[in-house]
């Protein structure tokens, strides 16, 4: 059985238990505005065309 490394949030930073998906955590604990905020941090700091 091949291991997996825990899932990290990138929006918090908090591992997940093995039972949730990022979706999951996504959902239930952080606002539409912080996701989007988030996405487009992520486009402005890798750059328009890499995404």
């Amino acid at each position: 059985m091949a291991f997996e490394p825990p899932v990290t949030c990138p929006i918090c930073q908090d591992t997940l238990t093995p039972d949730r998906t990022l979706e999951d955590h996504l959902v239930g604990t952080h606002t539409h505005r912080e996701v989007v905020r988030y996405l487009l941090f992520r486009r402005e700091r890798v750059g328009a065309g890499t995404i």
